[in-house]
């Protein structure tokens, strides 16, 4: 790696390219079975806590960027020792850091129990996840471009796996949407919770922004991706309601390759298949992103070599990804993940965007009685 603390032009990119990149590392591996976890308390209802999710999620962005404006060229480890000091400051960054080593693991190990359940069941965690990493320390060699690029790219394979879904309609029940709102608003809430480690990973806006070059336009980019991701995971939601009955829906795992299960061609009898595989190329560049968020993080707090500092990470991950054995021990992990992203996501930028406002209330207080 050779970002340094100053931003400096090669570094720079376009704002358009957020649309890219957030969307890429919201839509990760929490789209193969999402929507179990939202059905189990929103029942057929759980496309409005997908609706739900969604407009809150517009609201913590302009929250966000809200707060970085204030704090100009400042990215988010910048910001902690700003508002709360060196050392406090520290310590709630080196916390951020350990979620994201935790979301690496648990994005990885997700990965291969779905490759594990559908193509290779005795196909070794470790030789998986070594694969997975080596793909990840290659790629994050090459700097914020080379993810941006490959996120330009995994866009529209995203794009051109949505139009398999339309497959699943033919078989729709569109009487099982129905009646529309026919649960309590604690139930929504519930469900829209659940959505916290599906759709989280927007937060990355924080480390990016001051490398934006026309910072006017990202409020525009960054909700045109939030948009789109919103919308990807509700068509699905619909479809799966539709399709599944009442008492599949619950005991349906893998959800969103379950649908793409009956999509049969002459020349390729299982198509999930190829989507599985074909589908570590959107994983990728959501790791590598993380990967560079920590490296940043390493470097500002305790001025560590980059490139050895990847190389330990990777380490750490792989350790950690292959003690989880069972499906058991991966559902509490995302459990854990899910809650904690409640947190980082949600409403750890509400608190920082009231400390910013009010330092900035307090220091021009001072400057007037100046």
């Amino acid at each position: 790696m050779s970002d340094t603390d100053n931003t400096t032009q090669k570094y720079q990119f376009n704002a358009f390219m957020l649309l890219f990149l957030l969307s890429n590392v919201q839509i990760g591996v929490g789209i193969f079975g999402f929507q179990r976890y939202i059905y189990n308390e929103s029942k057929h209802d759980a496309w409005l806590s997908v609706i739900l999710i969604g407009i809150v999620t517009h609201l913590i962005m302009w929250i966000m960027i809200a707060t970085l404006k204030k704090h100009e060229s400042f990215d988010l480890f910048d910001i902690h020792r700003s508002l709360f000091g060196k050392w406090i400051g520290s310590v709630i960054s080196i916390c951020l850091m350990i979620y994201f080593i935790i979301n690496m693991t648990a994005i990885i190990r997700t990965y291969i129990e779905a490759v594990q359940s559908w193509i290779f069941p005795d196909f070794p965690t470790w030789l998986l996840s070594l694969i997975l990493l080596v793909l990840m320390v290659y790629g994050s060699l090459g700097g914020i471009r080379v993810i941006l690029q490959l996120s330009f790219i995994c866009f529209f394979l995203i794009l051109g796996t949505l139009i398999l879904f339309y497959y699943p309609l033919q078989y729709a029940e569109w009487r099982r949407i129905l009646p529309i709102y026919n649960t309590t608003m604690q139930h929504l809430l519930s469900g829209a919770k659940k959505m916290g480690f599906t759709i989280a990973g927007f937060e990355i806006i924080y480390f990016v922004y001051h490398h934006v070059k026309d910072k006017n336009k990202v409020m525009r980019y960054a909700q045109g991706s939030i948009l789109f991701t919103n919308l990807l995971y509700l068509i699905i939601m619909i479809i799966s309601i539709v399709y599944f009955s009442e008492n599949q829906m619950p005991k349906t795992i893998w959800g969103s390759i379950n649908l793409l299960k009956i999509i049969k061609y002459p020349f390729l009898e299982r198509i999930e298949f190829i989507a599985i595989p074909f589908w570590m190329f959107v994983v990728v560049p959501g790791l590598m992103m993380l990967a560079w968020v920590l490296l940043r993080g390493t470097s500002k707090l305790f001025g560590w070599n980059q490139k050895l500092t990847l190389y330990g990470l990777a380490g750490v991950v792989f350790i950690a990804s292959i003690f989880f054995q069972n499906r058991r021990q991966i559902d509490q992990l995302n459990d854990f993940i899910g809650e904690f992203s409640i947190i980082v996501s949600y409403l750890y930028p509400c608190l920082l965007f009231v400390l910013t406002y009010a330092a900035a209330w307090w220091r021009n207080r001072k400057g007037s009685k100046a």
